[in-house]
């Protein structure tokens, strides 16, 4: 195996203890972005001081003002009326239910490119920013009429895009679930797809400014409660969309860490040869020990028989943030150290 292979993270991070009291008010929109300043920039900086102590090559903000992925957004926008609000401690069946009354926009923004913005400002090694997509945000919306709220979604995730783009961020992530659960349990097809993933990205064309980005898709099975929202497994049905992004998606980050993903594995072959795969090997969703090194090594020299190491990376299976602190920090470290071969 190399010397060493790439580390990156997926997006959030268990939210530091010492922050807990004082972001309660936040996220339950008590508090303004403004006001809630501080407290978050001190709560992002906890977090990506303990990615780095970890050692990943590529940190993240760790997501403190969205603990609950991207269920603070609807919150956040106009055109929509409340039906159910978000009930964290019933999973999925505690997931907020909204109509569609008008043109959706989002005022204030989605809370991404803001964080961004807020955790760059204090830390030089952060390149990398990440934004739910829009059939993800939308997944509790219910529409009356005809309007076409998924193209709203759309303009507001680009929008989100642009603006992360504006304030450096050299790397944009569209974290996928509901494509990928769609895809996998054979309820969408790729057609329907292509524009709910490119649309967004066309805000991070390198061609339309001076900055070179990469464009990164997320696909995973869901994650409430360490839960997926599907028990169909594989890795397969996503590839023929990921070659029809050939040209708009330069790293792709798949889940790779249930039974029925890693019978799969082999698929990775057939993904464009302009794509980077970040495999994601450690998981984060099982209430088991943490990954071990040993595990996590034989799975990358698996990988490298299939993917070239130039173009492999190795992260979670998705984002830390639901995931015990010490048992994250474990499952990181570890990671780490199984892809430098320590």
């Amino acid at each position: 195996m190399p010397s060493a292979i790439r580390t990156t993270m997926v997006g959030s991070w268990p939210i530091p203890f010492g922050q807990r009291l004082m972001l309660k008010n936040y996220y339950s929109s008590l508090v303004s972005d403004e006001d809630a300043y501080p407290t978050l920039q001190r709560a992002a900086r906890i977090s990506m001081d303990e990615q780095i102590a970890c050692g990943v090559n590529q940190i993240m903000g760790g997501e403190v003002f969205a603990p609950d992925f991207y269920h603070h957004i609807p919150p956040r926008l106009a055109g929509l009326q409340t039906l159910q609000a978000r009930d964290t401690a019933k999973g999925y069946e505690g997931v907020g239910q909204y109509r569609v009354m008008e043109r959706i926009t989002a005022p204030i923004g989605t809370g991404h490119a803001i964080a961004y913005r807020r955790e760059s400002a204090i830390e030089p090694k952060l390149h990398k920013a990440a934004v739910p997509s829009p059939l993800t945000i939308g997944g509790g919306f219910m529409n009356d009429t005809n309007h076409d709220h998924l193209a709203d979604l759309i303009d507001i995730v680009t929008l989100e895009i642009a603006d992360m783009v504006e304030a450096g961020a050299t790397e944009i992530q569209l974290d996928a679930p509901s494509e990928a659960v769609g895809l996998v349990s054979g309820n969408r097809s790729v057609s329907e797809l292509i524009e709910v993933i490119a649309g967004p990205l066309e805000a991070a064309r390198s061609d339309i400014g001076d900055q070179t980005i990469t464009r990164t898709v997320h696909f995973c099975l869901g994650d409430i409660s360490r839960q997926t929202a599907t028990e169909d497994q594989n890795i397969k049905n996503l590839v023929p969309l990921l070659q029809a992004l050939e040209g708009t998606v330069d790293r792709v980050h798949l889940e790779c860490s249930y039974p029925g993903q890693w019978r799969d594995i082999t698929v990775l072959k057939e993904i464009p040869s302009s794509m980077e795969v970040v495999a994601g090997i450690a998981d984060v969703k099982s209430t088991n020990p943490a990954t071990s090194v040993d595990e996590l090594s034989s799975k990358i020299q698996n990988l490298l028989e299939i993917v070239p190491a130039e173009r492999l990376l190795v992260s979670t299976s998705c984002g830390c943030g639901r995931v015990p602190h010490d048992e994250a920090i474990r499952l990181v470290r570890n990671l780490v150290k199984a892809a430098r071969s320590e």
